[in-house]
């Protein structure tokens, strides 16, 4: 039998065996989920403000739990033995967050509007209609040009039979992929929470603050220090805020403060490109939970890739591309993965040996959200309907299986640096599979179809900020800590997913046909479209 988890630091032994994922947890987890959505695209496409599920610890989430925590502490004086324990706000939060990074800036928000832009874009962009309008999956897009023309022109409500009719068919069939491809993420954390979250005790500096806010919440908001920190930077936000509406009042420059390109003008220095000298508070405060070693490699190699372009610019090198820092970092996040599977080597042999019924020896598996076994089959079915997804969609047969190996070594990267780590932020612009396959064997070897196919699973690979395999693994984790049952987590996350899913597609939609995504105020929709 495995040692049983310590609870996370500071909680009593009480608290620890009232912690739990209850039905009433996951009811308010659920019922807040679709109102995260609606936040989550309101800011980040109607305000394109904050960008909230691209860093780390979301900001929004760690509010809803704040006041959630308030709340909670009134109900306890009012009503004892009725607030909620512990376990059920973290509940919660691990729900939130799976809900914000399912609709997320690098998620729903891009694929919505490229459900639509394919019946849209050729009206506006050259060679668009003879060269990729018929490799369009039809099954799969919005292809009544009035409904498209609601969706971009605005004014009009998606509550109609005609709007909802056109959706029905292509939200149901990718809110299927999105429940696959984030299952299987799901599915790859319960093969690997034993591993680093009790044989290596990875720290997990994310679940650090909501774990605190919940299970130490008096204390903490007795502490005086939270409140000098909290006042100073909400000061500098609340000034800098009026100053944008009084222009009598000069702002406090903590972002964008200076750019040194600006002083760079003449060869090969102006090669460095934009470089903005900013002190965000939230990341300075993030940066505390940081190792050293992590802490010096935010800023060293960011200083060696300026480095490197001008040194390009020096030289006189005219390939395009070069010093190609995006490769490099796809480059880097394999090899990540490649280091953390070598570490677990060990267990991962010895898991191999017992899902293939090839070890006599017994597996205590009490303590996992599935017995492996099961975990493993379902991977299987999850990838397997990915894999005829993307298919259908038009993607060659023998890319596939390159395509979802580095996008899962890439995810595996993540989870490893959000558990051992912790880092403020984690980005990959452009380097994933459906920019490293092109590169790597040549467009006119792909085929359109291909291409086209490629375009559409750039919703999840255009960036990998807000990645649905770090709240999992951290679910997993709060579970552990609190000694609550990953199975129940488990379930509530799934619960998460399917609602976002649908959540996202409804926000998207409600936004869009009301403001209009051709409108400058929607942002970035008809970028991603």
């Amino acid at each position: 039998m495995a040692a049983p988890s310590e609870p996370t630091p500071g909680i009593t032994e009480e608290q620890a065996k009232q912690c739990s994922v209850t039905f009433r947890s996951i009811c308010i987890g659920a019922a807040l989920v679709p109102i995260t959505c609606m936040w989550v695209i309101q800011c980040e496409i109607l305000w394109y403000s904050g960008q909230p599920t691209t860093v780390s610890l979301m900001p929004h989430v760690v509010f809803v739990l704040f006041l959630l925590t308030l709340f909670n502490l009134a109900v306890g004086r009012l009503l004892p033995g009725s607030e909620l324990n512990p376990g059920e706000l973290l509940t919660i939060y691990v729900m939130l967050t799976v809900g914000s990074v399912v609709t997320g800036h690098d998620s729903l928000q891009i694929l919505v509007p490229s459900l639509v832009h394919g019946t849209w874009g050729p009206e506006s962009e050259v060679g668009w209609s003879t060269s990729f309008v018929p490799h369009l999956p039809r099954w799969a897009l919005v292809t009544d040009m009035e409904v498209v023309e609601g969706f971009y022109e605005g004014g009009q409500s998606m509550y109609t039979a005609k709007v909802l009719k056109a959706w029905a068919v292509p939200v149901l069939w990718w809110s299927s992929f999105v429940f696959a491809l984030v299952g299987s993420l799901f599915l790859i954390n319960t093969l690997l929470r034993k591993q680093w979250t009790e044989n290596e005790k990875l720290s997990y500096p994310i679940v650090q603050i909501p774990l605190m806010m919940a299970t130490k919440t008096k204390s903490l908001f007795r502490s005086k220090l939270l409140w000098y920190g909290f006042a100073l930077a909400a000061a500098i936000d609340l000034y800098n805020g009026l100053a944008t509406f009084y222009p009598i009042l000069e702002p406090i420059p903590i972002v964008h403060i200076d750019n040194l390109a600006t002083h760079l003008t003449e060869r090969p220095w102006n090669a460095i490109g934009t470089t903005w000298f900013s002190l965000y508070p939230f990341a300075i405060g993030v940066c505390f939970f940081l190792p050293v070693d992590l802490a010096f490699s935010c800023w060293f190699f960011f200083i060696f890739w300026k480095a490197q372009r001008v040194l390009v610019s020096a030289f006189g090198w005219q390939l395009p591309g070069l010093p190609f820092v995006n490769d490099q970092t796809g480059g880097g996040y394999l090899a990540l993965c490649l280091v953390a599977l070598w570490v677990s080597r060990r267990y991962l042999k010895e898991l191999f040996r017992h899902v293939f019924f090839l070890s006599k020896e017994p597996r205590d598996e009490s303590d996992e959200a599935l017995p492996s076994r099961v975990s493993v089959l379902l991977l299987v079915l999850c990838v397997l309907y990915l894999a005829l997804f993307m298919h259908w969609l038009g993607m060659v047969w023998w890319i596939i299986p390159l395509f979802l190996l580095i996008y899962f070594a890439i995810a595996i990267a993540i989870a490893r640096m959000r558990a051992e780590l912790g880092p403020p932020a984690h980005d990959l612009h452009y380097g994933g599979p459906d920019q490293m396959l092109p590169k790597f064997f040549g467009t006119q070897n792909l085929g359109k179809s291909t291409l086209v196919a490629l375009s559409l699973m750039w919703f999840f690979n255009r960036a990998y900020r807000g990645h649905a395999i770090a709240p999992s693994l951290e679910g997993y984790k709060i579970a552990q800590q609190t000694r609550m049952s990953a199975r129940r987590m488990l379930l509530a996350m799934v619960i998460a997913l399917a609602i976002s899913t649908f959540g996202g597609f409804w926000a998207m939609l409600h936004i869009g046909y009301k403001y209009g995504a051709e409108a400058s105020i929607l942002g970035p929709a008809r970028h991603f479209g």
